[in-house]
């Protein structure tokens, strides 16, 4: 008897749930039939206004762009939720690499929801697209359509200042450390005037443990290495633009190029190649300096032969700077690798390469 009733009473809520659910279809065909669309639009979004009023969520908008640039914790969280394709709650992933990426790049798909958890907080993720035509009228496929996307995340409101002051930040800083782990090495060198659009992958195999040096003297320099990248608190403390220069010296053959490569891949630093050859003037080589990137390792090999430096002190520097195509001055390099302009980017190594040190002028060679 007692299971009959209870069968009953299913049914009857089941029969009731469809009347509702029927009638509700109904109104809303009503509606659409016989209510102008801006009317039906203005309903439909003050119901949704005075639903989120009372509801305990809080969601965060994070577009793609901002502007017409890409908006970094879009990019953050691209990154971040790809290391979280192995939630329960994820049930499509995109995958994909390039020839710079080093391992399988990991996404969400349009659409996707992703629950993540921090600090025993749920944070609940979903990827929004939205498509439009594209307006390229003067292409044979304008009617192709565009595609901008944007993710929602919803917590408890309650949680608003740890998603803002805590998760977020963490998020970034994940991100940062991923690429980071991610990035291949990029070589750069100077074509007319400025560095190669064109991106050269760096695959040189030399690495700290393969170089042959005295182990001492590679101790030395990759616990220097290790305290330049951490001490960006110091050159603040001390009042110097964070930057470290290095002259590798000594005959052809010996080395100087392999602990470039050895730098490089250890610190993950993109190389810039630079041949003082190839700059006209000061301003140049001032614009060429600037255009490098934060955590780089610019080279100037063969600094003492590539062109002529004259001594600060000489009398003929003046005069020998106005003759020929390239008129780079020992004080204009001075300015833009010591001087106020040496300051224009963070995390940056100098390396100068020679055969001859004893034919530098002394400053190039103070500490």
């Amino acid at each position: 008897m007692l299971s009959q009733r209870k069968e009953m009473k299913t049914k009857g809520l089941l029969s009731t749930a469809a009347s509702i659910a029927a009638t509700a279809m109904v109104i809303r065909t009503i509606a659409n039939d016989f209510f102008p669309a801006e009317i039906t639009n203005y309903f439909s979004m003050r119901l949704r206004s005075l639903s989120h009023r009372f509801s305990s969520q809080l969601t965060i908008v994070i577009d793609e762009f901002r502007g017409h640039v890409v908006n970094q914790v879009f990019e953050a969280a691209d990154a971040y939720l790809g290391t979280k394709t192995a939630t329960p709650s994820i049930q499509r992933v995109k995958v994909g690499k390039t020839d710079k990426d080093n391992n399988l790049s990991l996404s969400m798909d349009r659409g996707g929801t992703l629950v993540d958890v921090y600090e025993n907080v749920e944070m609940k993720w979903k990827l929004v697209c939205s498509q439009f035509p594209s307006h390229n009228h003067g292409d044979i496929n304008s009617s192709q359509r565009s595609e901008v996307r944007h993710y929602e995340l919803s917590f408890h409101k309650r949680n608003k200042d740890l998603v803002i002051d805590s998760y977020l930040p963490y998020i970034l800083e994940r991100a940062k450390l991923m690429r980071e782990e991610n990035k291949s090495i990029k070589l750069h060198t100077v074509v007319y005037g400025r560095w190669d659009d064109d991106e050269v992958i760096f695959k040189h195999p030399m690495t700290f443990n393969s170089l042959a040096m005295d182990w001492e003297l590679k101790r030395a320099v990759m616990e220097d290495l290790e305290m330049f990248t951490n001490g960006e608190e110091y050159y603040k403390r001390v009042g110097k633009a964070w930057k470290r220069g290095y002259l590798l010296y000594g005959p052809p053959g010996t080395g100087k190029s392999s602990l470039i490569a050895a730098m490089a891949n250890h610190l993950k630093y993109d190389i810039y190649d630079l041949d003082l050859a190839d700059v006209r003037n000061n301003s140049d080589l001032r614009f060429l300096l600037l255009s490098i990137s934060s955590r780089s390792i610019l080279v100037v090999e063969d600094i003492d032969c590539s062109i002529e430096l004259e001594n600060r002190e000489s009398k003929e520097a003046e005069a020998h700077s106005n003759q020929g195509d390239n008129q780079i001055t020992l004080s204009g390099l001075l300015n833009v690798i010591d001087g106020l302009w040496s300051c224009c980017g963070e995390e940056r190594i100098i390396i100068f390469t020679t055969n001859h040190k004893k034919r530098l002028d002394p400053a190039l060679v103070r500490p």
